[in-house]
């Protein structure tokens, strides 16, 4: 069924395919062609003028998650100017855009634009896992395009929206501004509004699925600060993960029950009995697939939101922070979840990241006067605003906060500065180790002598860029003669990381995980096969 919206030059002609993922979405439009063929999973929220996944702050009926403040997930409005896209406002997750010819594909789901436009990744290109988590540098350095195997372009879109007109011409627009905090009051209220908000946007029984809140909680800063968040906005779901990736205890059980939380307590390990390579779906995102210890609570996460504490380093840290205002997160934290998000069916909040586009407005307050007691004046690890929040809420201040743990598992490093990997064998299930194992020992690393020469030099000239730019003695120089040293090497990123077996994780991840995103032939719109699965349009 199609529909006309107002003075809109498109309309969407939208097919259900119950066999994608829950969550994932891939439109695809023609040169001076009004419809818009909308291929989704069924639980996609579709209406005569737009379609979503996701959660904001705002009202639900009112459609207006381009310009929330706050939005966590993706989709598309009709406007008279054309089609505007919408991605979150975290840059946990991007949208990719593929032009062939006079078609042009845009979804939240780089398998499925790739299976739509019958193309797939270049199994000779090496560099997919570093172009997708350059985004840790911010949105100026990454890298905004991947190749495909039929030698076209695929484009990649953070934390913004965009427009596409009739012929097909793109008009990128910036997120709604975030405003200054006057200070920590200001912040955690805003921080607090818009959770709550975004939490109700989720449980509208107006949707044809709703989701409620699930917190996870640690000894951490950013998960404790993001559950007294959540609890106060009524969230009554919260986990935990029983040890860290070094096997210290981790749990957040003990900081729960102060908060007179409920908090179930999961083995982080759990997916190393599997046999079904649970690893694939994440290392396919390009991420560093350590959410995989997510797996374990795959019956907990349908139908919810999840909130995190990803992004609390870039956004809370007072001393040596490594964010920045261009959206800079340093690692990949969360960014790995898309496909088993999508299938499972839940969304993701990483609650740091709401305001942290204002970035110098929350640097400000964590090293303002104001929050001086809640310091612990060290250079490392000392986050006075979740510090404040979670010790306000009964907390006493040794039992969370005071060294820095991880539940991850990652299978490659995301973050710029380290140059090894983790041993595969050592953080993958044996079923998927051998399965990698084997994938690995069929492929070659470099093609030739000469190919293998040329990179050895331009990986060890970025290290030694980067030694430059990270030295103190250097820096104090630049200093004194009035020089800006740039905050990133000069050497293009896709050299920061050696080549070796963990390059082709992507492209394992990718072929395992293929099929779940194959969508049926495109709709009547385009004079071919009517429908895939059940047609449905809006509830």
């Amino acid at each position: 069924m199609t529909v006309r919206v107002g003075d809109s030059i498109y309309q969407f002609s939208y097919i259900c395919d119950t066999k994608l993922p829950r969550l994932a979405w891939c439109a695809v439009l023609r040169e001076n062609d009004d419809e818009v063929a909308v291929h989704h999973g069924r639980w996609i929220e579709v209406t005569k003028s737009s379609f979503v996944e996701g959660a904001w702050s705002g009202s639900f009926s009112e459609m207006g998650f381009p310009y929330a403040i706050t939005f966590t997930g993706s989709g598309a409005i009709l406007t008279p100017e054309g089609l505007l896209f919408a991605t979150p406002t975290h840059s946990v997750e991007p949208l990719y855009m593929l032009r062939v010819k006079e078609s042009l594909y845009c979804s939240n789901s780089l398998a499925l634009i790739l299976a739509s436009a019958d193309d797939d990744i270049n199994c000779s290109y090496f560099y997919y896992d570093l172009d997708i988590t350059s985004m840790a540098f911010g949105l100026k350095r990454s890298i905004s395009q991947i190749p495909t195997r039929n030698r076209n372009w695929v484009n990649i879109h953070y934390y913004c929206n965009f427009n596409v007109a009739r012929d097909l011409s793109l008009n990128v627009l910036q997120k709604r501004e975030v405003r200054p905090f006057s200070g920590y009051s200001d912040y955690v209220s805003f921080l607090a509004d818009q959770v709550l908000s975004t939490i109700k946007n989720g449980t509208d029984p107006q949707r044809f699925v709703t989701y409620v809140p699930l917190s996870t909680i640690s000894t951490g800063y950013d998960s404790a600060a993001t559950s007294v968040i959540a609890k106060r906005a009524g969230c009554k779901e919260f986990i935990t993960f029983s040890k860290s990736e070094d096997g210290s205890h981790d749990s957040g059980k003990v900081v729960g029950q102060i908060l007179g939380i409920e908090v179930t307590e999961v083995d982080p390990a759990t997916y190393h009995s599997r046999d079904d390579l649970p690893e694939a779906e994440f290392v396919a995102t390009g991420g560093g697939g350590g959410s995989v210890i997510f797996t374990s609570l795959e019956d907990h996460l349908r139908g919810k939101i999840l909130l995190t504490g990803n992004y609390g380093g870039e956004a809370w840290e007072r001393a040596n922070n490594k964010g920045g205002a261009d959206m800079v997160t340093w690692d990949s934290a969360g960014a790995d979840m898309f496909y088993f998000r999508t299938r499972v069916g839940f969304l993701h909040l990483p609650v740091p990241s709401i305001g942290y586009s204002n970035y110098a407005s929350v640097q400000r307050i964590s090293n303002s006067e104001e929050m001086r007691a809640w310091s612990l004046d060290r250079d490392e690890y000392d986050r006075p605003i979740p510090r404040r929040i979670v010790e306000d809420a009964g907390v006493a201040r040794e039992l969370f906060g005071q060294t820095k743990k991880a539940a991850a598992r990652s299978l490659r490093y995301c973050n710029p500065v380290s140059n090894s990997d983790p041993h595969l064998c050592k953080v993958m299930a044996a079923t998927s180790y051998l399965n990698f194992r084997k994938y690995a020992e069929q492929k070659r690393l470099y093609a030739s002598s000469l190919e293998r020469l040329v990179f050895t030099l331009m990986h060890n000239l970025y290290r030694f860029n980067a030694r430059m730019i990270r030295s103190k003695k250097l820096g104090a120089l630049a200093q004194q003669i009035g020089i800006a040293l740039p905050m990133t090497p000069w050497i293009a990123i896709r050299f920061r990381k050696r080549r070796t077996p963990h390059r082709l994780l992507f492209h394992w991840g990718m072929k395992q995980i293929r099929r779940q995103h194959i969508a049926e032939p495109a709709p009547n719109a385009y004079g071919e096969p009517a429908v895939a699965g059940k047609n449905r349009q809006g509830h």
